[in-house]
């Protein structure tokens, strides 16, 4: 019977159109293994269009998924998953509630038997697992320490993009100094910008130098959603294919975390194609290129727009400081000043040439003159 209400609470969440937490079944149950391929592309897969960057990168870095682990044993993400820890001791490679592995396939799942594949594949998973039931948290400021101690594992893993899945509606100390320990190391750190509850915050996504991602669906922003911190960008969160711990086949999940995985996957592109690129610089280059709304940004729902993981890694753009013009000192050389000596010679010449002129022509001129007096 337990096994029945675990497989209809799987049907129900493949369904699911709604942005509803990611779901699993009954208390003390794992997830369900998938065992349906779906043959149709997901609208997400298409508007991300990822494999139009593939020639050039399909993503060669680390990506950290800090949330209920990532399984080692989804196929698709066979020779992905790192060992990763769990915080309550042990590895992170395994996942019982299914958020982590589902976040983990948007990033880096390599092609299965139908056309889901991750927006990255050529990536790995460092998995951090916090907790194996989420919704089950009510100590959110033991929560956001746990985040924290998640961030700096996996920073000290050698990943280079964290994709939090969790959210803690309260902030604490170490969660905001771990945050800063990433920006220190060049870490670019991902989190869900919306809440479950109107009034909530959104923790680490309030903090400076955390990607805040908020969800869209299919139909565009999901406007009646609290925001418990202001959205960098944004991407698919809403009716998502994906895949499941064990087996081949794929659910289909919505979840306002579920945003960070392409966004996350996107950042991995750049990293691995723009290698040279700071931390600070590629959240810049994220935010320039992504699909933009009309009007006034950063937009109240999706920030800069939502990402483009082709436009990211390809567009050209003017990232170079303004140049100022060095002064020159001009000097135009003034023309010589005429020499007077030819036009003095030609005068002269003139000159002389009258009056060897009148020397030669008066004594005719006289006697003309002497002869006509007489005749006169």
């Amino acid at each position: 019977m337990r096994r029945v209400l675990a497989v209809a609470a799987a049907a129900l969440f493949a369904v699911s159109a709604a942005p509803v937490a990611f779901a699993q079944g009954p208390t003390g149950q794992c997830t369900p293994p998938a065992e349906t391929t779906i043959e149709r592309t997901s609208w997400a897969q298409e508007r991300m269009a990822a494999d139009r960057v593939w020639p050039l990168t399909k993503g060669s870095v680390t990506v950290a998924v800090v949330d209920t682990g990532v399984s080692a044993g989804a196929p698709a993400l066979s020779g992905a998953v790192e060992r990763g820890t769990d915080l309550r001791g042990g590895l992170g490679n395994g996942d019982c509630f299914g958020r982590g592995t589902f976040i983990a396939g948007l990033i880096a799942a390599r092609q299965g038997r139908g056309p889901f594949v991750g927006i990255a594949p050529g990536t790995s998973i460092y998995p951090v697992r916090v907790s194996d039931d989420p919704p089950k948290i009510q100590d959110h400021a033991a929560l956001s320490r746990d985040i924290a101690a998640g961030i700096r594992s996996s920073v000290d893993a050698g990943a280079r993009v964290v994709a939090v899945g969790l959210v803690s509606t309260i902030g604490t100390e170490e969660l905001k100094a771990a945050v800063e320990y990433a920006t220190s190391r060049d870490v670019v750190v991902l989190a869900a910008a919306a809440v479950p509850k109107k009034g909530q915050l959104a923790f680490p996504a309030r903090y400076p130098g955390v990607v805040a991602v908020a969800p869209v669906a299919a139909e565009g922003p999901l406007t009646e959603l609290p925001y418990g911190a202001a959205p960098d960008v944004a991407a698919p969160a809403n009716d998502l294919v994906g895949i499941a711990p064990a087996g081949a086949g794929n659910r289909v999940g919505s979840g306002i975390e579920l945003a960070v995985g392409y966004a996350a996957g996107a950042v991995a592109l750049v990293r691995s194609y723009h290698r040279t690129l700071s931390a600070a610089q590629v959240v810049d280059r994220l935010q320039k290129t992504a699909d933009q709304p009309a009007g006034r940004l950063p937009n109240e729902y999706i920030g800069y727009g939502v990402v483009d993981p082709f436009a990211a890694v390809t567009t050209i753009l003017d990232t170079d400081p303004p140049v100022q013009a060095v002064a020159e000192r001009l000097s135009v050389p003034l023309p010589e000043p005429p020499d007077p000596e030819p036009g003095n010679r030609a005068l002269l010449f003139a000159g002389l040439a009258g009056a060897v002129a009148l020397l030669i022509a008066g004594p005719a001129i006289v006697a003309t003159k002497e002869k006509r007096r007489r005749e006169g």
